[in-house]
């Protein structure tokens, strides 16, 4: 058996991690029945359950530690791990895992990455020391690559592929109607999944949720339904309902905890999505669901141009207007074919990069795999 550790942010209740995560579990069981699974994750009971794997907690140092040594090979990702947007501590946690495991001279791979922001000299450093140790990189855009070459990192190869959640299947269109007609989603009119979060850098603070929420207000004049789609728990539902109370109009969320082969499902019921979260935009690709993003971070604006969908606006620099949304949700709903039709042809495009993560990683398990039949 070959022992893989999957390193990434897991257990935390976002459904694009968690989206990731299944996707690459259930293609490596696929692909390497021989391939003995243990993911990294904040509550590991739940990880175990739902992919059936191993799984062990993230901050116990000496568990950590003990599954480094006892893999082949230890996958980075997916998702933004090498990044100290969030906090410097979260980057030196993915970096000291990768460290440890070259340490011991196991194989690495970062694998569907995004990269940064890396901020400061220290750190950026720091990240060249350690990532250009590693055995293979896979990344999800092309100025991750970008990114990670202005840092000096030039040792191993590096593919800019597409992110896993591409792969994904979702449940079947039956079952996503029943999920809505179990939360009382009205199904006779056409529905608009909207999918936001808060974000506390916005140019103007809470000034792009009125305007989303005006935005509404005005599709559901014109007989859509509004359904919010949160993609991170609590989280996103709190935010959501904080757009809600500044609708005049009545408005639905998904109330239910949902796994994200679901959610995937529930999206395509949906006529067009408004979205601010990347998975609730790459979901909707997978569906071939027209979609206007609002861009709040680079990977969003990145994906929008790959898939030639319209940007909604920047919360960075307060572009978000409700008139400008509402012409463009109006506009989408009068060509939804050609939307479609781009998508149909940019989906193939994006499985097959995404596919290539599978290929690249399966040829590290076949080095592992005659390694240990000489030795």
């Amino acid at each position: 058996m070959i022992n893989l550790l999957i390193a990434g942010y897991h257990g935390y209740g976002n459904c694009g991690d968690e989206a990731t995560l299944m996707a690459m579990t259930t293609n490596i069981k696929e692909m390497a029945p021989d391939v003995n699974i243990t993911a990294i994750s904040h509550i590991p009971e739940l990880t175990k359950t739902e992919y059936n794997i191993n799984s062990i907690q993230r901050f116990n140092a000496i568990e950590v530690m003990r599954a480094i040594v006892k893999s082949d090979i230890i996958l980075s990702g997916g998702g933004t791990l090498i990044q100290n947007g969030t906090s410097t501590r979260s980057l030196l946690y993915y970096l000291s895992i990768i460290k440890i495991a070259k340490l011991f001279k196991k194989k690495v791979m970062l694998y569907s990455n995004g990269i940064g922001p890396v901020n400061g000299k220290l750190n950026r450093r720091l990240v060249k020391m350690v990532v250009d140790n590693v055995d293979l990189i896979t990344l999800r855009e092309e100025f991750s690559k970008t990114d990670l070459l202005d840092m000096g990192v030039k040792k191993p190869k590096i593919y800019v592929t597409a992110d896993a959640a591409f792969t994904l299947r979702s449940v079947s269109d039956e079952k996503a109607r029943n999920f809505l007609i179990k939360e009382k989603i009205p199904l006779d009119k056409d529905i608009i999944g909207v999918s936001v979060r808060n974000w506390s850098k916005a140019k103007y603070g809470d000034k792009y949720i009125k305007e989303i929420a005006n935005a509404c207000d005005n599709m559901v004049k014109q007989g859509k339904t509004i359904l919010f789609i949160p993609m991170e728990q609590p989280k996103d539902i709190e935010v959501s309902k904080r757009v809600m109370y500044e609708m005049k109009q009545d408005s639905y969320i998904l109330q239910e905890l949902y796994k994200p082969d679901e959610i995937l499902g529930i999206i395509g019921q949906m006529k067009l999505i408004l979205g601010m979260r990347l998975h609730t935009l790459l979901f909707s690709a997978s569906k071939k669901v027209p979609m206007i993003g609002l861009i709040y971070d680079p990977k969003i604006e990145y994906y929008l141009n790959v898939l030639n969908m319209p940007n909604g606006g920047d919360i960075r620099t307060g572009d978000i207007d409700a008139k400008r949304l509402t012409a463009q949700m109006e506009g989408m709903f009068m060509g939804l074919e050609r939307y479609e039709d781009i998508l149909d042809e940019k989906i193939d495009i994006l499985l097959d990069k995404a596919r290539e993560n599978e290929i690249l990683l399966n040829r590290e398990l076949e080095q592992i795999r005659n390694y240990k039949k000489i030795n």
